[in-house]
């Protein structure tokens, strides 16, 4: 069912006025019974609620004006946006209307599209208010030309299916939705279910899609998912007393659904009902530990600073300060472990630590970068009113909701908030505990660069202890035996970037990129050059990147504003991980590099997400559909390259994902076949079993526990999927499929296995009688 129209959305561009008209909706139809379709995997049968044929359906709105057209491919006519100059375009059907869609109730959205050529796609759902997006071939997925960041590109070749493939995400639907273009945070939000919900494919601009051959949809389809309960993930935990790994995610521009203080703003009536959105997803999923915001750049999110010092200290919304505990207790019902994230700046209220801004730069007086926002609070993590003011957040975050749920821990992430200061109070404390009691000047440290490198390597040991304060505190309270605080010390969203000026991009490709790059429509008039993956591994170049500061420019201190992670010094420090940066092929292919950031509490690796922020531009770069933020994965099985060849280079046992807007995943089979698997593993110390598979692109790990056998992991870390591959496991005992208990034939201690591209297999050898 597909009902046409135009409509114009608060706030659009001159080019979005120029769409397309389309015809006057009809009036609202009945519902009828819903046919009970075949959804794919892992959905199952589900009723059929709404299904637009794109090549025979014209687009309620789209832009540019005739932006798409109807080809045909793989045999099948598909229809296709032209990839175009200076602009981003988009086609749009408003789905649902009249079609009985009710508030809150589960749907599946799912997006047909032919795998034949390299193509960027994006899927805007106003249903749930998500932006996400996927790529296929040699693709990169993210914006080429972004406005603010690095976004750290690479093209692979990525083998193609050559087949019609299905993107397709589980979501609640909300209360009341935009019209086209999503408002950033409160906002007009005039929708609501009878109105049905627009669905939007879009891409960057042909620069920034510079491989793409144009996204490409045949199908949408609109399923409701009756009982959303059986599609949770089982999840098959190692045995009682086995320490266990840990999935999660946290979100930046995403809760802004909820932040109006006005029904008619909000996305949902109920701001909890987020939280439960979530609970669903992760069940889904199979995401067992759930993470948020509770400090955003410094600012107080959802919960109540009142026994603290209340707004004195910490600026609170009156509003929402009881929303932290009841998602506590949502999510500890739920079953789930928690992991709050602090953006620590020093406490922002009338007389909060981070307004002091103790932290001073090195030679100037102002500020360490031009980013003024950032720079009204910062806090010095060698200053022990610092220590306590953290400590505090802790008190009233976790500690006093320690019987409500299971903690892991903190996670704190500073966004050039937490810098390398040179204060006068810090200057006599490095005086005092470093340089014999002599006094230092800011400028015989800019003078003296051993002195400098001396004061550096104080204050990196000073990081460390404020880290370990905040363990101990969190252990000493009772919150967790074992907790953990991971500390993530790059601030930008795309993660680290090769310490150079140059613009740099990486690929198996770099013959073919180089002669692509010829064209100024590509390059856009600057010097890109391609480096060869290969290479990049080979020389660990890698942790040149993870180890830099970032660079400088202008006079300012970037590199004081957000030092970069040490993890040597945390190399026997229980408790705290400093987290390792991944994202591209490219970050997780040296195992030498992914050792360096493992302590005795394992390895630590979270996935930064780019923006892509403000990349849905009209030719005067203004936005086309309002605020715009999506993060970009590989399709279909491909979609855990980084995770998998993570686990087989690196075994992590947290995983973590920086995410830019509201999550989700649109190849779910695939993300909870991993997930499946990757759980059912112990979080102990593995090691690499070479020459165990008879495919050189099958790794097999081996984790030993003193009782309950031998788990391995084994990872096809390829590109293509793997037939009949021998595994020796050198095990006597039963060895079953860890993540399904399905015993296994094996003939001397060997199991034979079939993979997907890109995927982790779990197995366990019951111990020898």
């Amino acid at each position: 069912m597909l009902f046409c129209g135009c409509w114009l959305a608060v706030g659009w561009s001159a080019s979005a006025l120029s769409q397309t008209a389309a015809a006057p909706l009809p009036p609202p139809s009945q519902p009828t019974a819903r046919p009970l379709v075949d959804a794919g995997p892992p959905w199952g049968p589900l009723p059929l609620v709404v299904e637009v044929n794109c090549a025979e359906q014209t687009p309620d709105r789209e832009d540019p004006p005739d932006a798409s057209r109807v080809e045909s491919i793989l045999g099948r006519p598909c229809r296709v946006l032209a990839p175009a100059q200076g602009e981003a375009s988009y086609f749009s059907y408003r789905i649902g209307r009249g079609a009985g869609l009710a508030p809150g109730a589960a749907y599946v959205l799912a997006v047909e599209y032919p795998e034949d050529a390299p193509r960027a796609i994006l899927v805007r759902n106003g249903g749930n208010e998500c932006s996400r997006g996927f790529h296929t071939g040699a693709t990169f997925g993210d914006a080429f030309h972004p406005k603010y960041v690095n976004n750290n590109n690479e093209s692979l070749r990525v083998p193609l299916s050559n087949r019609y493939e299905t993107w397709a995400t589980l979501f609640r639907l909300h209360d009341r939705f935009p019209d086209l273009a999503f408002p950033r945070g409160e906002g007009p939000r005039p929708l609501v279910p009878a109105d049905g919900f627009d669905v939007t494919i879009a891409q960057f601009s042909a620069a920034d899609a510079p491989a793409s051959q144009g996204a490409a949809v045949a199908r949408i389809r609109l399923f409701e998912v009756p009982d959303v309960a059986r599609l949770k993930l089982p999840v098959a935990w190692p045995p009682a007393g086995l320490p266990r790994r840990h999935v999660f995610w946290r979100e930046e521009m995403a809760d802004g659904v909820i932040a109006g203080n006005k029904e008619e703003e909000r996305g949902l009536r109920e701001p909890l009902d987020w939280y439960r959105h979530k609970a669903d997803l992760m069940d889904a999923l199979g995401i067992d530990t759930f993470g948020k915001d509770l400090l955003e750049f410094g600012a107080c999110q959802h919960w109540d600073s009142t026994d603290g010092g209340g707004n004195k200290w910490v600026h609170f919304d009156w509003n929402k300060k009881g929303l932290w505990v009841r998602i506590v207790e949502l999510m500890g019902n739920r079953g789930f472990s928690i992991l709050p994230y602090y953006e620590y700046a020093g406490s922002k209220g009338d007389a909060g630590l981070g307004y002091q801004r103790r932290a001073k730069p090195l030679s100037r007086d102002d500020a360490f970068t031009h980013i003024e926002w950032i720079e009204s609070a910062n806090a010095d993590v060698t200053d022990p009113e610092a220590i306590a003011d953290l400590q505090k957040i802790l008190d009233l975050t976790i500690i006093r909701f320690k019987d409500k749920a299971h903690f892991l821990g903190a996670w704190i992430r500073p966004r050039s908030q937490l810098p390398i200061g040179f204060g006068e109070p810090t200057l006599a404390r490095f005086a005092q505990e470093a340089n014999q009691g002599r006094p230092v000047t800011r400028a015989m440290l800019r003078g003296d660069k051993a002195l400098l490198g001396r004061y550096h390597d104080w204050w990196y040991g000073k990081r460390r202890d404020f880290l370990v304060a905040m363990r101990d505190h969190l252990r000493r309270a009772g919150v967790n035996p074992r907790a953990v605080v991971l500390f993530t010390a790059s601030a930008a969203e795309p993660g680290v970037s090769f310490p150079t000026w140059e613009k740099q991009f990486v690929t198996d490709d770099v013959p073919g990129w180089t002669e692509r790059l010829r064209q100024p429509d590509v390059s856009q008039g600057k010097t890109i050059v391609p480096q060869d993956i290969q290479t990049i591994v080979a020389e660990g170049r890698y942790l040149d990147a993870l180890l830099s500061a970032p660079l400088n420019w202008g006079g300012w201190e970037v590199d004081h504003a957000n030092p970069p992670a040490d993890p040597d010094r945390y190399r026997d420090v229980d408790g705290v991980l400093l987290t390792y940066c991944f994202n591209r092929a490219y970050t997780v292919g040296s195992p030498a590099v992914l050792d360096r950031f493992r302590g005795p509490s394992g390895l630590a690796l979270v996935r930064h997400y780019t923006l892509n922020e403000n990349m849905l531009f009209d030719k005067q770069d203004q936005p086309k559909l309002g605020y715009f933020v999506a993060d970009v994965e590989r399709a279909g099985p491909c979609c855990m390259l980084a995770e998998a060849r993570a686990v087989a280079h690196g075994d992590p046992n947290y995983l973590g994902y920086l995410v830019g807007s509201s999550f989700n995943r649109g190849f779910a089979r695939h993300v909870r076949d991993f997930h499946a698997a990757y759980l059912s593993l112990p979080a102990l110390p593995s090691r690499v079993l070479p020459g165990a598979a008879s495919d050189a692109e099958v790794v097999v790990r081996a984790i030993g526990t003193p009782s309950a056998g031998t788990f391995f992991a084994v990872v096809n870390t390829g590109l293509d999927a793997k037939r009949d591959v021998a595994i020796r496991l050198g095990a006597t005992g039963q060895v079953t499929d860890a993540a399904t208990g399905e015993p296994l034939p094996a003939e001397g201690g060997r199991v034979t296995l079939s993979f997907h591209p890109c995927q982790l297999r779990a197995l366990r050898a019951a111990p020898a009688k």
